[in-house]
This record gives C-alpha cells, structure tokens and sequence, in this order.
C-alpha cells in the first residue's frame, strides 16, 4: 500500500463532500442519458442506420450486458485509478460512444453500445469509492439517493433534450450535445483529480473472478445482492410495459400514457429521497429495503388482480405509487451494500452486487415478455415483479440472518 500523502489523511470538510455528491450524481445523469439516447431516438436512429426499430430496442439490453460485464472489475479499475479518474474514464467512454454514433452505420451502433456500457458500469463503483470517503455515516443513505436520482434525471434530461434536438437540427445533434457535455466536465473534475484520488492503490491487480470474490466471502452480501437482482427485474418490469399497458388495456392515448410515465419518473426521483432520509432518520436501512420490497409487492398484486375493474384514476395512482417504491430503492441500496463491507472495499462490493442486479435488468423485461405472449394481458404480467418483490423480502430476511451468524460467531 503507497503511503498516503497529506491530501488524503486530511479530514475533508462538509463542502468538500458536496461537491463530491454534485460530481458524482452529474457523471451518472450524463452517463444515463447517454445510454438512452438511442431508446428515446428510436425511429430516426433505425431509419439512419438501416436497421428495423425493434431490433433497436434490443440495445439497450446488450448494453446492459456489458455493464454487468464491466462490473466485474470495474471495482478494480476505479481502485486503481482513484474514483475521480474512473469517472473521467467513463466520462470519455460516454464521449466516444456518442462520436461513433455520428457515423451512422451498424457496426458503430454496436461500438456506441459497447463503449455506453463500459461507462455504466464504472460509474457506480467510482462513485462509491469517492462518496465512502466524503460523506459522513449518518447521511449516507440520503447521499446516495441523490447520488442515484442520476439515473432517471438522465431519462429525464435524455427526453426532454434529444427530440428537439432531433426536430431543429438532426438526430446527430443529441449525441453531439450529450459529447460535448462530457468533455466539459471530464475536464472540470481534473480540477479536484489529485485531492479525491490521494488514496488510490496502483497495485491493486485484477483477479479472475473479478469483484463475484466479495459474494464468495460474504454470505450476507449474496443475499442482498440477489435482493438488488429481484428489485431490478421488478423495476425494468414497469418500466418497460408500462406505457404499452396504459395505451393497449387501459386504451389511453399515447399522449396521456407519456404523461403518467414522467409521472412515475418524478415519483421514482422523490422516492428515492425520501427513503433515504427516512433511513438515515431511523439509522438504518435494512428496515426501509423490506418496507420497499413489501410494498412493491402489494401494489403489483392489486394491479395484476384490480387494475381492470378499478377507476382509471385509481389505477394511474398505483402506477405512481409503483414508481415510488420499484424505482425509488436503490439509494438505500447501495447505502446498506457500503455499510456491509470495509471502505476500502466499497467500490469492489458495490460492483459485486451490480453485476446481479444488471442480471434482473436482462432478466425481468425477458420474463415479462414471455408471460405477456402467454397470456395476452400486461395485468397478468405483473405478477412477475409481485413475485420477484416477495422474494426480495426472503433475500433480505437471509441477509439479516446470516448477518446475525457471523456476529454470534465473531
């Protein structure tokens, strides 16, 4: 281990931290947002590249993918590094993928999708390794909502940005912005680069399993992380279907479905921070994770069971309350994962946790699908996310337990 110099055994003050959250939760927009682009984008991108628009929409599970295979190591990449430079790596990945998007053909939609994904899957490892460090235990759970509110503050800025982009201009015009935004704060974080990063370790090396080694050694930390899988497949299950539910049985308009999805967004936004300040209020998160996964499993099963013979209003309700709870845990999450290991560890065991929840990513709209082709009705497909919302609370029962035997045993 390298000696420390001054800058990183000086205690950082309160601002500093600050800064380090706004950082972080702005790498994660930029990187979401860019990872959406080709989504919100679909009919021009398909039409540009010569491709038919569903197999557009396959992207985004392939970068998924890659995420989950970048997380593998990315813990080590950013331990390395430092977390600020991890950052302005994925900060660079982002900016490439955005200027091999420009040239239109297949084969750079596909290196767009690899260098994305290469990008999302660093960035919440470095993140972690910074946020550890700067924030004080007591608002770590409220930190990392905000933190984590990057990620639909990207569809946010992705949807709002992209499609006038694309009308006054062309749809190069989104990926140049979203570039150029990268650029800008890549060089912006070299400016705080050598304090945030005067603890990385250079020899630090990679290992054949990657950060998986953390859920070998901890039996607690499997369990949470097969938590993350079934929140994440519960969570892409809404957010997938949700407007093609409204529009096809709840025979919305397409207008009035896009309205009550920004809805469920907005929802997802503020639940994250309330549920983060109420773990931090209570000095626990555990028990806001088993509150979350009860309650997505509750309102799904009234979907699933109710949603045909309910009001319209009532129904739209649930589907914002769904928002609350299914897109509103994961800065608890990743708040309970770092309150779990060593903070030297953080970043390799937020990894760790990551590549199963990317798994329940892939997974959960997959199931859906078939479940939906079987039985013709989306109501009907929400019985997956009750199901894997109930099997979240067995997870975290485990994780408990398990955490309790190894403290009877210490």
């Amino acid at each position: 281990m390298p000696a420390l110099s001054s800058a990183a055994t000086s205690p950082p003050g309160p601002r500093e931290g600050w800064w380090v959250l706004a950082a972080t939760t702005w790498v994660q927009v930029l990187c979401s947002g860019g990872m959406l682009l080709v989504p919100t984008l679909a009919p021009q991108i398909a039409a540009a590249f010569g491709v038919a628009t569903n197999l557009v929409g396959l992207q985004v599970s392939l970068l998924y993918g890659v995420a989950m295979l970048a997380s593998l190591q990315s813990a080590v990449v950013a331990r390395r590094l430092g977390g600020c430079r991890a950052s302005q790596l994925a900060m660079a990945l982002v900016m490439a993928g955005c200027l091999m998007a420009l040239l239109g053909t297949p084969l750079a939609l596909l290196a767009t999708t690899l260098l994305l994904g290469l990008a999302y899957g660093l960035t919440s490892p470095a993140a972690a390794e910074l946020l550890t460090r700067f924030t004080p235990a007591e608002r770590r759970n409220l930190v990392y909502s905000i933190k984590q509110t990057g990620v639909p503050l990207g569809g946010v800025l992705a949807g709002l940005m992209a499609p006038p982009l694309a009308a006054i201009w062309n749809w190069q015009a989104a990926f140049l912005a979203v570039g150029t935004a990268c650029l800008f704060t890549l060089l912006l974080l070299q400016l705080r680069r050598a304090f945030w990063d005067a603890t990385r370790d250079a020899s630090v090396r990679m290992q054949g399993g990657g950060s998986l080694t953390v859920l070998h050694r901890s039996r607690a930390m499997l369990w949470l992380g097969a938590a993350g899988f079934c929140l994440s497949a519960a969570q892409l299950s809404l957010l997938s279907f949700a407007v093609a539910y409204m529009v096809e049985e709840l025979l919305l308009t397409l207008v009035a479905a896009g309205a009550v999805i920004s809805m469920v967004h907005v929802a997802g936004v503020t639940g994250r921070l309330l549920w983060g300040a109420l773990a931090d209020r209570l000095r626990a998160s555990l028990p806001v994770l088993f509150g979350l996964a009860a309650g997505i499993t509750l309102v799904f099963l009234l979907l699933a069971l109710l949603s045909g013979s309910l009001p319209i209003w009532l129904t739209i309700a649930l589907m914002v309350v769904a928002g609350a709870t299914a897109v509103g845990w994961n800065g608890v999450y990743l708040a309970e994962v770092a309150r779990r290991c060593e903070p030297g560890e953080v970043g390799e065991a937020t990894a760790a946790v990551l590549v199963l929840t990317y798994m329940g990513v892939l997974v959960g709209p997959a199931l859906f699908s078939l479940i939906v082709w079987q039985s013709d009705s989306y109501a009907v497909g929400f019985l997956l996310p009750t199901a894997t919302g109930a099997l979240a609370v067995f997870c975290l029962l485990r994780c408990a337990r398990s955490s309790r035997a190894v403290d009877v045993d210490g």
